[in-house]
Parts: structure tokens; C-alpha cells; sequence
């Protein structure tokens, strides 16, 4: 015997029941599906304006562009995964918000037709924040980006912390109570760095990738020591700490003088992917890190 979980009528051996809670179910259900299809569409779409962009532009930019249609294609892979892993549980949740929404609708309201159109709502909403924020981030190209612009804010701290902190290392330090004192210090640092430029001078910001180098396994294995070091240092658990890849970057930044002319900086960064805890700075040379082997 079967009956409806919405008004609890008898339905047999049918699918679905007639009642208005069910049929909002249903259609929340095509929406969700109507939704991912759109979203894959989008990121099929964005990921060939993308390459079209980047081919327009090689003749005149060389390896720059190259540097942007790897990183595009990387943010693409990495929505595109996203969405695939979210999008299986999307029709469940559904289903749940459907019942809930109509069940919870005041008087007259309850189970009425006009649920189906705020479900709908709440879903597209839903999925349309989801894109947004697993849209943001850049790869390992953003990381680069972040943590330079990062380093001459100062409101920076918090940021340059999570990009060359593993996560157990600041909830071991906010736990202690050190975490507030350290971002106050680093932005206060920067703060007065800013104060003593003289003249037309400003702090250096991204300009350009010079050169972006993958590394190799046991370069890979010398950065999980240095961040399985870093957690030692601050009695943070070090258990799990995995670099899945990274990059050797060079990294030239721009800035003004005194005099208001333009200057350059190159400094080496590496870059890697702690898993579960995304893109990481090594602030040195993959050559200083043999200090931790």
C-alpha cells in the first residue's frame, strides 16, 4: 500500500499523487534538471569564447595568452567537475524543498499551484549562487594575483594567511587566540610601509606571469614537508597534508617611484594545491625548500 507523503492520499501503485504538493515536487525536479543542463551549456560556452578569445589575441600576445588559456581552461575543468559533483544531489534537495515550501505556506496558500513557481524560484536562485561562487577563485594564476595584491593591502592579512597557512594551522591559531593579534600585526606592517612611500610612490602590484613551470614529484614531496613543518611549528595537525601538483612562477610586479615612473620587480613564487585546501604560496624558490627534506 502506497500514499502520498505530501497529503497522505491513497496512490496504489502509481508514481505520483495529483495533489497540488506533488505536482511541485515534480516540477521543482524539471526545474533542477532544466537548471544543471543551462549551467553545463554556460560553462560549455564560456569555455569557447574563452579559446576563441585567447587564439584572437596570440598574435600580438605570445605566451601571455598562452598563460591565460591554460589557466582558463583549468578554471573551466574545475566548475565543470564541481557542478557534476553537486548537481547528482540537486534533485533529492529538490524534492525535500518542495515539500517543505508548500507544507510551510500559510492558509490558503498551502499546496497551492502557485508553489511550484516559488520552489522553482528558490532552486534557480540556489543554483544560480552556486555558479557565481564556484566561478570565483582563478586557479593558481588567482592564488598568484591574491597574494600579491594580498601582500600590499592593509586589510591583506587575513588573505595572505589563507594562502600560505594550511587551514589546521589557523583554527589551531584561532583557538589559542594568537590569529586576531597576527592579522592585526601583518596589516599594521603594511599599513606603515604605505605611510612611508615618498612622493608619487605606490605598492607593487601584479603586472605579468614570466614563466609558469610545472613540478616535478619529488619537488611536490619537498612542499608537503615544508607545510607538514609549518603545522609542526604551530602544534597544528599535519595529518592529511597533500600536495596533489604545483607550479614554479616567476612573477614580475609593477610600481611607481618617487617620481611617478613605472618599475619592475621579479620575484619566484611556487604555487601548489594542498588537497582539500586548495592553492597555496610558497613565498621562495623550490631550491630554498631542501631545507625541510
Amino acid at each position: 500500500m502506497a500514499y502520498c507523503k505530501y497529503c497522505g492520499k491513497y496512490i496504489g501503485d502509481s508514481d505520483s499523487c495529483d495533489c497540488e504538493a506533488s505536482k511541485l515536487a515534480s516540477e521543482a525536479k524539471n526545474t533542477a534538471g532544466e537548471i544543471k543542463e543551462t549551467a553545463e551549456k554556460a560553462a560549455e560556452t564560456a569555455k569557447s569564447e574563452a579559446e576563441s578569445a585567447a587564439q584572437n589575441a596570440a598574435d600580438t600576445a605570445g605566451g601571455v595568452v598562452n598563460e591565460a588559456r591554460s589557466d582558463a581552461a583549468e578554471v573551466f575543468q574545475s566548475v565543470k567537475e564541481k557542478v557534476e559533483d553537486a548537481a547528482g544531489d540537486i534533485a533529492k534537495k529538490a524534492d525535500d524543498m518542495a515539500g517543505g515550501v508548500a507544507e510551510s505556506l500559510p492558509g490558503k496558500m498551502k499546496n497551492s499551484k502557485s508553489a511550484v513557481y516559488i520552489a522553482a524560484g528558490i532552486i534557480a536562485a540556489l543554483f544560480l549562487f552556486l555558479i557565481v561562487a564556484l566561478c570565483s577563485g582563478g586557479g593558481p594564476t588567482g592564488a598568484v594575483k591574491n597574494y600579491i595584491k594580498a601582500s600590499s593591502d592593509k586589510r591583506g592579512a587575513k588573505t595572505m594567511y589563507s594562502l600560505t597557512l594550511p587551514k589546521h594551522v589557523i583554527k589551531e591559531l584561532k583557538s589559542d587566540g594568537d590569529y586576531k593579534d597576527m592579522v592585526d600585526n601583518y596589516n599594521d606592517m603594511v599599513d606603515d610601509m604605505i605611510d612611508d612611500l615618498d612622493g608619487k610612490e605606490t605598492m607593487p602590484k601584479f603586472y605579468k606571469i614570466t614563466r609558469k613551470e610545472p613540478l616535478e614529484k619529488s619537488e611536490l614531496k619537498m612542499a608537503e614537508k615544508y607545510f607538514e613543518h609549518i603545522c609542526d611549528k604551530y602544534d597544528a595537525d599535519e595529518d592529511g597534508i597533500r600536495v596533489t601538483k604545483g607550479y614554479e612562477m616567476k612573477v614580475k610586479t609593477r610600481y611607481k617611484d618617487e617620481d611617478g615612473n613605472n618599475e619592475h620587480n621579479k620575484t619566484v613564487l611556487c604555487v601548489v594545491k594542498l588537497r582539500g585546501d586548495g592553492w597555496k604560496i610558497i613565498p621562495t624558490s623550490v631550491a630554498g625548500l631542501s631545507y625541510y627534506e
